[in-house]
């Protein structure tokens, strides 16, 4: 008996002393859980970082490649890489770590409609419902969700978030775009419900997603649903000199030597005589030795001709250059507009326009010009510029007007917002020729070569389930049906 208790007073003994060396054994600048604000920063910086820079620019026809053939200019499209849904896991773990704190989770919807919102926009159907649930279930062959029910699933998780941030119970930290400014991110919720919504204008007539009445409901109930009121509030990421947040550009070899402004581009810009033509591009170098100066001094390379000609056009010194000091030589550079206030002002402009609002479109369409000079430092020449470039009275034509301020605003910003909306808008006019390989621009990237091999039935089922015979970059999604 003695020695049975001796034994147990041991092993007590024991016990404590390892829990006692485990405490004191824990490195304190290794620790065994992240929390929410260490992981924050990183989630926002890839959700609005320009991640694409200079590619939705050749598909659309804003600048065009020379010298090399670039797949997105010539629409020789391949296999996406979902590198979205490495954002969305870090959003997952995100929230996770939250640890139920409505601040960080109403953050995380937000971060989670944005990406979500890219991925179907750019492939379709992908998982949603069942996706970055491996770890939880075991479940690493998720199943697809319709386009439809991945935006209805948007808008809620917006609605959500926006629901959260009414009264906000905690201070958070980490928040590299509005510095814990929670009223901000809420006007970030129901702005991008918006921007959503605008998406939506070919379902118009679609009863259950009744596009009109959400879009009205929110702007007619600002103190339900605050919105971008300022620059100030919009979702913007600026770049830093240090490894890995510069500006995407900086140093980029093609883009200093290979890229001219498109033809497109330029020609609207002259024929609006708009400033901000000076930041993309460069005068040609034979400007001068032509006495051609101002806007006369700048040309657009057509993108639909061959590679040769183009490669030709350029090597005359008659057409203009992007812009190498301003893209390629600022380790900074311009930031990034994730989600600027001048394309919400646009949004609300075309809403009007369409009747879903009762507003006055001029208004807003002023207020995202002026934004966007401001944006390029040449706010002094917004007045003048907008005397001679008013909204018109005739709707065909203000829509027009519209989409030509949005293609402007786009350039080398948002991603590929710009090729998202052409698809809804057909604006501008592309017209493909021997420097492409298809006859109408692509409406998607293919679904990764890793999905078609480990989730081979979901994926198989959900191209049948959106009408596709393949996966073809022609095949149209619902959206734009």
């Amino acid at each position: 008996m003695t020695k049975k208790i001796i034994y147990v007073m041991v092993s007590v003994i024991i016990m404590l002393t390892a829990c006692k060396q485990e405490k004191y054994n824990k490195d304190p600048n290794r620790p065994t859980e992240v929390g929410a604000q260490a992981i924050l920063p990183n989630v926002i910086f890839n959700s609005f970082k320009n991640r694409y820079p200079w590619q939705p620019g050749l598909v659309v026809r804003q600048a065009t490649a020379t010298s090399d053939r670039q797949a997105f200019q010539t629409y020789e499209w391949a296999n996406g890489d979902w590198a979205e849904f490495n954002v969305l896991r870090d959003v997952t773990k995100m929230m996770e770590s939250a640890k139920g704190a409505k601040e960080y989770l109403a953050i995380g919807k937000i971060l989670r409609a944005h990406n979500f919102f890219f991925l179907t926009r750019m492939y379709g159907s992908v998982p949603y419902n069942d996706a970055l649930k491996g770890q939880q279930s075991n479940n690493y062959q998720p199943k697809y969700d319709s386009q439809k029910d991945i935006i209805v699933g948007i808008l809620n998780e917006l609605e959500e978030a926006n629901q959260l941030l009414i009264k906000p119970e905690a201070a958070i930290t980490g928040d590299i775009l509005y510095n814990g400014d929670l009223k901000k991110w809420r006007k970030l919720a129901n702005s991008y419900k918006l921007r959503v919504l605008l998406m939506l204008s070919k379902k118009e007539n679609d009863q259950d997603l009744q596009v009109a009445k959400r879009f009205n409901d929110i702007i007619s109930n600002p103190g339900l649903y605050p919105i971008f009121e300022r620059d100030e509030d919009e979702a913007k990421i600026s770049y830093r000199d240090y490894e890995n947040i510069r500006y995407p550009l900086y140093m980029d070899f093609n883009v200093r030597n290979k890229r001219f402004i498109g033809k497109t581009l330029a020609d609207l810009l002259k024929r609006l005589e708009d400033p901000r033509l000076f930041y993309y591009a460069t005068p040609f170098l034979n400007a001068a030795a032509q006495g051609k100066t101002g806007f006369d001094a700048y040309e657009g390379i057509d993108a639909s001709k061959s590679l040769t000609a183009a490669t030709e056009d350029a090597s005359t010194g008659n057409y203009s250059r992007v812009n190498s000091r301003n893209y390629t030589e600022l380790p900074i550079g311009k930031p990034s507009l994730g989600f600027s206030y001048a394309e919400l002002m646009l949004a609300i402009a075309e809403a009007a326009e369409r009747g879903w609002v009762q507003a006055n479109a001029a208004t807003f369409y002023e207020h995202a010009v002026q934004s966007s000079f401001q944006f390029y430092d040449v706010a002094g020449s917004a007045a003048a510029y907008l005397t001679k470039n008013p909204l018109s009275s005739v709707k065909e034509n203000a829509l027009t007007q519209l989409y030509e301020q949005r293609y402007i605003l786009f350039n080398a910003q948002a991603d590929f917002e710009l090729f998202f909306h052409y698809h809804r808008t057909n604006f501008p006019v592309i017209v493909n020729g021997q420097g492409q390989a298809t006859a109408i621009v692509p409406f998607r990237l293919l679904y990764p070569t890793d999905e078609q091999r480990v989730n081979t039935a979901n994926y198989s089922d959900a191209l049948k389930a959106q009408g596709f015979n393949a996966d073809n970059i022609l095949m149209k999604p619902w959206l734009y049906q």
